[in-house]
């Protein structure tokens, strides 16, 4: 048997998101793509695409918070986090924003090669890793 490294699939958010997430042929693909995958990440409203694909029925999954809704529609089996810097769930990792993509990649490596490697990582990029995923400071307030 020969080794097959594993296969990591990323998805992008953006405002493209919103015109693939009607694109039935891309969604087929995608979906597909992600099935074979070792691994899924998600930046932005790219988990809007994965939820409409259905891929993240009863997970837990997170989005750009001032899309957060509109992602939300996507799928509605999707058990969103409002509240969360990125978020793991099996094979899946999704984050809230762009700069959260990176704290996200980051605890990626930490989980698959070490705190430490992950740490130097963000060292070369002269990057400060906000490693705790639940640390959201741009989460909308609680209204009370």
């Amino acid at each position: 048997m020969r080794y097959r490294p594993p296969a990591i699939f990323v998805i992008p958010g953006g405002m493209g998101t919103r015109q693939l997430v009607n694109d039935a042929a891309a969604l087929d693909a995608i979906r597909k793509r992600v099935e074979k995958s070792t691994y899924c990440l998600s930046i932005c409203t790219g988990s809007a695409v994965l939820a409409r694909c259905g891929v993240l029925n009863g997970r837990w999954a997170t989005s750009n918070k001032h899309a957060l809704e509109w992602v939300k529609s996507m799928g509605t089996k999707v058990a969103w986090l409002e509240k969360a810097r990125w978020c793991v769930d099996g094979k899946f990792y999704t984050s809230s924003g762009v700069s959260a993509g990176i704290d996200m990649a980051l605890g990626f490596v930490a989980d698959r090669f070490g705190r430490e490697r992950a740490e130097a990582v963000a060292h070369s990029m002269e990057y400060v890793w906000n490693s705790n995923p639940d640390d959201d400071p741009f989460a909308f307030p609680e209204v009370e």
